[in-house]
C-alpha cells in the first residue's frame, strides 16, 4: 500500500524467470529461452523459429477487453519486430501469457487456444482490431493504432493471427506446485520438493548470468 513499493514489479520479474522455467520444460529439449531480449521470454527453436512471448501477472480476478493495455502494448513490441524482420516473410509468434482473464465478450477471446474458425460471413480479425481501436481516446493506445495503420490489410490479418493469448497462466507462488506434479513423475514423491529447490538453485545462477551478458547463449531445455 506505500506510494514507493515496487513490490508488483519485483513479483512481475520473479515470475518471468519462473514462467520461464516452466514453459521450457514443456517444450522440445532443442528449444532455448532468452529473457528480456525481444520481448519478456524469446523462445528460438530448432530450426530458428521464434516465439515472443509477454507476462501479466495480474491481481485476482482481472479481465482482457477490447481496449486492454496490456495486449495492445505487447501487440506494440510484437509489430515493431514484425516490420523489421520482414513483416509476412518473419518467422515470429506472439503469446501473451496472463494470470487474468479474457472477457467473453471481447474480440480478444478470437485470441484463445482452440477458437472456433470464424464462418464466412464473420468479421476478420484486421476489421475486429479497427472497429476496437477507433474507439479509444486512450494516449497510450492512439499511436499504436497509428503504427497498427502503417501496416496493409493482409499484414495486419498476417500480423493478428500470429497472436495467441493464454489466459489463466499459472500464478507465480502454483508454479513450483505444477513444476513438481507435472514434470517430475520419475522422482519418489518425498524428494521432489528437494529436487526442485535444486532445479531453481540452478536456474536462478544461468538467467542471471544472462541477464548481466556472461552468458549470450540462450538456455536450453536440454540443460
Amino acid at each position: 500500500t506505500d506510494k514507493y513499493s515496487a513490490g508488483e514489479q519485483a513479483l512481475g520479474y520473479i515470475y518471468q524467470a519462473r514462467l520461464a522455467l516452466l514453459q521450457l520444460l514443456q517444450l522440445p529439449e532443442e528449444t532455448a529461452v532468452f529473457l528480456e531480449k525481444d520481448d519478456d521470454l524469446d523462445f528460438t527453436d530448432h530450426s530458428g523459429r521464434k516465439s515472443l512471448g509477454s507476462l501479466k501477472h495480474k491481481a485476482v480476478g482481472d479481465k482482457l477487453t477490447d481496449l486492454s493495455t496490456d495486449f495492445w502494448k505487447s501487440a506494440n513490441i510484437w509489430m515493431e519486430r514484425y516490420k523489421r524482420d520482414g513483416r509476412a516473410a518473419s518467422n515470429l509468434r506472439f503469446f501473451l501469457f496472463t494470470t487474468g482473464a479474457v472477457s467473453a465478450d471481447s474480440f480478444l477471446a478470437q485470441f484463445l487456444p482452440g477458437r472456433p474458425l470464424p464462418s464466412g460471413d464473420a468479421a476478420t480479425l484486421t476489421e475486429l482490431a479497427d472497429a476496437a481501436l477507433v474507439k479509444s481516446k486512450s494516449q497510450i493506445i492512439r499511436p499504436i493504432a497509428t503504427a497498427f495503420n502503417e501496416l496493409s490489410d493482409s499484414e495486419k490479418q498476417d500480423f493478428l493471427e500470429r497472436i495467441l493469448i493464454l489466459d489463466g497462466s499459472p500464478r507465480i507462488g502454483d508454479i513450483p506446485a505444477t513444476i513438481r506434479d507435472k514434470h517430475m513423475r520419475s522422482i519418489r514423491r518425498e524428494h521432489r520438493e528437494f529436487v526442485f529447490e535444486r532445479l531453481e538453485g540452478w536456474w536462478t545462477p544461468a538467467v542471471i548470468e544472462q541477464l548481466t551478458g556472461a552468458r549470450t547463449e540462450g538456455i536450453f531445455g536440454y540443460e
